[in-house]
């Protein structure tokens, strides 16, 4: 337990100077802001033209499915600047030997890779989902409540917590192809299923949205609970997210045993 507090605290550490550096360069980040929400728009207008043609799909109206989606963003937001740092372990560290100096380092390399990131675009992720989660929620008349403002910052970060996970662990592929990025995009993006309601996809796809890749619990579960849907799912998010850990960290440690050095 001293080890994951001290662990935790060096992060904490990193994460604040990661954004310091991020604030230099304000203009860039205002941009990058910016070009992401407009990204994100153009998916909610994707949404729209979809309700132009259906009331509802499986039982969820328009603003039940920007309120999913908005909640979608927050943890997408807060994952993206907290591991953004992982789709760089093969092209910027391992391929160019700056790895090497990182094992130097008193600490897990983990640690030093994932406190590096500094993700501004990010922020265009959780303002936008932020402004999302208020704006239907004033439309759906749904009272907010101190206890339900505390739910969403607790389940927002598990569920920025499951991302991260997932994405630790596709980082391994690192470590023999040099080429992180392209493996964590592909099943990252795996995400997006679940900014619709599961109940219309098919078997296949709601098992590996729920326990191959369980995003459903990023967003869609608590999403249920904030409707009133009753989604007792919504409790094992924390669960989820503890053995998803154990298993990044576990992989990850028999992928750095098996490093060899680039010779760089």
């Amino acid at each position: 337990m001293t080890n994951v507090i001290k662990n935790i605290s060096l992060y904490l550490s990193f994460v604040k100077t990661s954004m310091k550096e991020m604030l230099i360069y304000r203009l860039d980040c205002i941009v990058g802001m910016l070009s992401q929400i407009f990204t994100e728009l153009v998916e909610i207008l994707f949404i729209w033209i979809v309700f132009q043609n259906t009331e509802t799909l499986a039982g969820w109206t328009f603003e039940h499915i920007l309120l999913l989606y908005g909640i979608t963003l927050l943890s997408v937001g807060i994952s993206d600047f907290c591991f953004d740092a992982l789709y760089d372990i093969g092209p910027k560290y391992i391929r160019r030997g700056d790895f090497d100096k990182i094992l130097l380092r008193p600490i897990h390399p983990l640690i030093s890779i994932i406190g590096d990131s500094k993700e501004f675009t990010a922020l265009g992720y959780f303002g936008l989902g932020l402004f999302l989660v208020i704006t239907m929620f004033i439309k759906l008349a749904i009272p907010v409540t101190f206890g339900l403002l505390l739910q969403i910052v607790f389940f927002s970060i598990i569920g920025a917590s499951i991302i991260g996970a997932i994405n630790t662990i596709f980082s391994i592929s690192s470590f023999w192809t040099y080429r992180s990025n392209e493996v964590i995009w592909s099943f990252y993006r795996t995400y997006t299923f679940t900014q619709y309601p599961i109940d219309i996809y098919n078997g296949f796809i709601k098992l590996l949205i729920t326990v191959i890749l369980p995003f459903a619990f990023v967003a869609y579960y608590p999403t249920m609970n904030y409707l009133g849907m009753n989604s007792y799912m919504l409790y094992l998010s924390p669960i989820v997210a503890i053995v998803l850990w154990f298993i990044a960290i576990k992989v990850w440690n028999f992928a750095l045993n098996k490093y060899r050095s680039t010779g760089n």
